[in-house]
């Protein structure tokens, strides 16, 4: 595997910003061809050091957890379909092996089946034999679409392939109040329908700014949610609202993003040490009902696996926790810990749309930066955020040059 500089989040949207110029992709599939290959990448190549799942029939014992008020039992490693290769015979592979490992709740990926045929053709027989055993999170189309109708014709078809039903609807990608309010509560009430035709058992959500989730707890509508979770939100005050807020709704919480994009497995080309056990670890000691990693192939999924049968020692994350200011020293990981900012000014985000600009500022990221409540010129330079900084980030700096990319141009 390419396992080059540049690897991570960051590394791999300065390519992607090259090779997707005024190529008018939606946000969300900006984000997630950016994460997705060196994540992938980045994790089978850390997962030498953290251990193989043993062949030959060694038993593994999936812990198991129950998904909030749903009441639902679900094991406590998961699967994430976004990045798996697409063939019939991979995906039958990697849900065969998954289910002998205990493993039942699966996320899976919103894709329209009318255009992405070669993601059904292959994963809808794969779930078939064990649908019984699976608890299915199906998601619903994301805010983008504004268009219940076209949300209910996918959404439908997707059951079909699913065997008619699904134990959770999830919402997908809710990131703004504006959204939840607007999208959100339209795509509830057309989840409802589905709830009590029994075609659904539940309504989850997904998302990644801890505000909008929590409004969206606070409502009672939603009881899943699934959101990024991993080492880079140790001790980040927004994080432990999100887990209060959880609990005191019974919402069952599902952490994905547990290896943040890979960036925790490789930074600047160098390798950490920090294993997918360990990342593993971390995210299961927190308040969740299960963590959803993406593999591509069994042999990214045997690594994953391998938690379940890995000693306490390679569990143990202290080290890595401790060394976290080491490896990312300078580099924005978009953990929020600077925030709030004084001004206002979203500044983990500000810094995610800069190191996508890094190759080439397209449509897409204009609009995304507009978008903006709060922009970067705002910045006073008062230096709190850089105060409160883990990683030693110069945001100062990068506030000007995210006004430079993004406000250089006005009046």
């Amino acid at each position: 595997m390419d396992m080059g500089e540049g690897c991570g989040t960051a590394g791999r949207a300065r390519r992607m910003g090259k090779a997707k110029r005024k190529s008018g992709i939606s946000r969300r599939e900006f984000l997630r061809q950016a994460a997705g290959g060196a994540m992938l990448a980045a994790g089978a190549a850390a997962a030498g050091r953290g251990g193989h799942a043993a062949e030959g029939g060694e038993a593994v014992t999936m812990e198991r957890r129950t998904l909030g008020r749903t009441g639902l039992e679900v094991s406590a490693i998961g699967l994430g379909t976004e990045h798996l290769e697409r063939t019939k015979r991979n995906m039958a592979e990697v849900v065969r092996l998954a289910v002998d490992a205990g493993v039942s709740y699966i996320d899976v990926l919103y894709e329209d089946p009318e255009g992405a045929t070669d993601f059904w053709d292959g994963f809808a027989p794969a779930v078939r034999p064990y649908r019984d055993k699976l608890v299915l999170a199906a998601h619903w189309g994301p805010s983008y679409y504004g268009d219940v109708e076209k949300g209910r014709r996918c959404f439908g078809e997707v059951l079909k392939r699913l065997g008619g039903r699904a134990e959770v609807g999830m919402i997908a990608v809710i990131d703004t109040e504006e959204q939840w309010e607007d999208w959100g509560r339209k795509s509830v009430d057309a989840l409802s329908r589905y709830r009590e035709e029994g075609r659904i058992g539940h309504i989850g959500m997904s998302g990644h700014f801890v505000s909008t989730a929590v409004k969206a707890i606070s409502t009672g509508l939603i009881g899943v949610l699934m959101f990024p979770i991993n080492m880079l939100k140790h001790n980040d005050p927004e994080i432990g609202e999100l887990y209060r807020a959880c609990t005191e709704r019974g919402v069952g919480l599902v952490g994905m993003k547990p290896y943040s994009g890979g960036t925790l497995f490789r930074v600047g080309g160098k390798p950490t040490g920090i294993t997918p056990t360990q990342c593993l670890a971390y995210v299961l000691s927190q308040p969740v009902s299960a963590t959803v990693p993406g593999v591509r192939n069994a042999k990214e999924l045997q690594a994953t696996l391998h938690y379940s049968r890995a000693t306490k020692e390679e569990k143990d994350y202290r080290s890595a926790i401790a060394d976290l200011p080491v490896y990312f020293e300078g580099v924005c990981t978009y953990c929020n810990h600077c925030l709030p900012c004084p001004q206002g000014i979203e500044i983990g985000t500000a810094l995610l749309v800069l190191d996508f600009a890094q190759g080439g500022v397209t449509d897409e990221l204009r609009q995304w930066y507009e978008g903006f409540k709060v922009k970067a010129s705002a910045c006073t330079e008062c230096g709190t955020c850089m105060e409160r900084c883990p990683f030693k980030v110069d945001v100062i700096t990068k506030m000007q040059e995210v006004v430079k990319l993004f406000e250089g141009a006005r009046g």
